[in-house]
């Protein structure tokens, strides 16, 4: 009987770290995950990109490796990272960042340039989504937004290009030259382009 009562509880000792374990090789959900509709970046590093990774039972999924790829945007130039920098650049033209404990990965990431073109967003292998344009304030790729960025933008009011529509809107209006003002100034110290001649090989161009 006191075998059958030590057997009982090393069981139920060891219950939650089973339980524990298979949550955390739950693999992520795209149904039941969350990207930002819309891809925008900075040289300033300031224009998030929201993703949530959660698996089929809508759980967050810590520490998934989210990756970004944009080997379809050769229009994109990214700073270098920096030691404080949470993601990591991979060459070619892919990002990646771990998700928190929430399954959060937000991407602060710090490049410019515009394209239309497919960007996969990927968790742990499995696609969660996919986009159709980046939008960036420095619209000309060459990590300053300046006033040149800004005429750039004011001919694109109106029309639906999705590399000018910062908020989202489907439209690019008012909004979009508001957050184009905002980030005016914004720039980095070197540029990685993107270039399909390129791949393989990683550039670096400091001004």
């Amino acid at each position: 009987m006191r075998s059958l009562r030590t057997l009982f509880a090393f069981a139920f000792a060891i219950l939650p770290m089973l339980v524990g374990t298979q949550a955390m090789a739950s693999p992520p959900n795209a149904a039941n995950s969350t990207v930002d509709p819309c891809l925008r970046v900075c040289p300033g590093g300031d224009m998030n990109f929201h993703v949530v990774v959660r698996d089929a039972l809508f759980n967050p999924v810590p520490a998934s490796t989210v990756m970004i790829d944009f080997s379809n945007c050769a229009g994109v130039a990214f700073c270098p990272t920096l030691p404080g920098d949470p993601y990591t650049f991979v060459p070619p033209a892919s990002i990646l960042m771990t998700t928190n404990a929430a399954g959060v990965a937000d991407f602060p990431i710090r490049a410019g340039g515009v394209c239309v073109g497919t960007i996969n967003i990927l968790a742990d292998g499995v696609l969660l989504a996919s986009r159709g344009a980046v939008s960036s304030p420095d619209q000309n790729g060459d990590l300053t937004v300046n006033a040149v960025d800004n005429g750039i933008l004011a001919g694109k009011l109106g029309s639906s290009n999705p590399t000018g529509d910062f908020n989202c809107s489907g439209v690019v209006e008012a909004g979009d030259t508001g957050i184009e003002l905002a980030h005016t100034g914004h720039s980095c110290q070197a540029v990685v382009p993107v270039q399909p001649r390129t791949w393989g090989t990683l550039k670096v161009i400091y001004r």
